[in-house]
């Protein structure tokens, strides 16, 4: 009798301890199972978190390519508008060199040699005419020059011109060819120097309306607004009807329309 109580109680304590074992095997399987859950929830947290850094980075890198974008389509657009007025000064420029030279051809057709009358020769009126041919043909010669497009050279041959024939007819167009070689060659103080001259020295010359043209061009090239908007508006009050008033008209709507003045 006691012997199989005591295997009764024998295997009630087995089945007690096995149920136990069950028990955290199962708390065991269940706690390993969460941890995992967790894991792989911080995993996707974190991969989350990268992509978001991922996505602000290329949202960063798509302004900064947005804004070079914007940057180079105004240094196109500058490019452009500097190409434009290179071209427009080259054709203003060619034009005046024809237009002038014709002039020159013309007045150099009329020159004929002096009829003497009598045996007795006028010494000063020959040396005079000759001096004037000489004027005439050193002129030619340094104009010859800018019509080459060697400015620089054209700029020492004007000023040999000028220092050798101070009182020449042909001196107040020299002094603006040498301003607008300076011009051309982007030398805008010197222009600026030297078409001045052309309005102070000259100011009965048919050039001085466009020595205040391109004075007011050369000031805006230097970014002073202010007496580019002098010279060129002194244009439009003297000489309204002149060629230089139009272009001159044409460049104070461009200030107006860029904030200049």
């Amino acid at each position: 009798m006691v012997g199989f109580k005591a295997l009764r109680f024998a295997s009630h304590f087995l089945f007690l301890s096995l149920l136990i074992l069950f028990t955290a095997n199962v708390f065991a399987a269940g706690t390993v199972k969460n941890y995992d859950q967790r894991i792989k929830h911080l995993e996707r947290l974190m991969q989350n978190q990268n992509l978001i850094e991922m996505l602000n980075q290329l949202q960063s890198l798509q302004r900064e390519v947005s804004a070079l974008r914007g940057e180079m389509e105004l240094l196109n657009h500058n490019q452009s508008e500097i190409k434009k007025q290179q071209k427009d000064l080259y054709l203003d420029l060619d034009q005046r060199i024809q237009d002038l030279d014709q002039r020159l051809n013309s007045s150099a057709t009329a020159v004929t040699a002096p009829i003497v009358p009598t045996p007795v020769v006028d010494t000063s009126s020959t040396n005079s005419d000759q001096q004037a041919l000489s004027e005439q043909e050193d002129y030619q010669s340094a104009f010859a020059v800018l019509k080459a497009k060697k400015y620089e050279e054209a700029i020492e041959a004007f000023q040999v011109y000028l220092i050798t024939y101070p009182a020449s007819d042909f001196a107040d167009n020299a002094q603006y060819w040498m301003a607008e070689a300076y011009y051309v060659l982007r030398d805008y103080q010197s222009a600026v120097s030297h078409f001045n001259k052309v309005i102070n020295a000259y100011p009965e010359s048919r050039k001085v309306p466009d020595a205040y043209l391109k004075l007011g061009f050369s000031f805006y090239e230097l970014k002073d607004w202010q007496n580019a908007q002098r010279a060129l508006e002194t244009i439009m009050t003297q000489y309204a009807t002149s060629t230089a008033a139009r272009l001159a008209d044409r460049r104070l709507k461009k200030m107006k329309q860029d904030g200049r003045i």
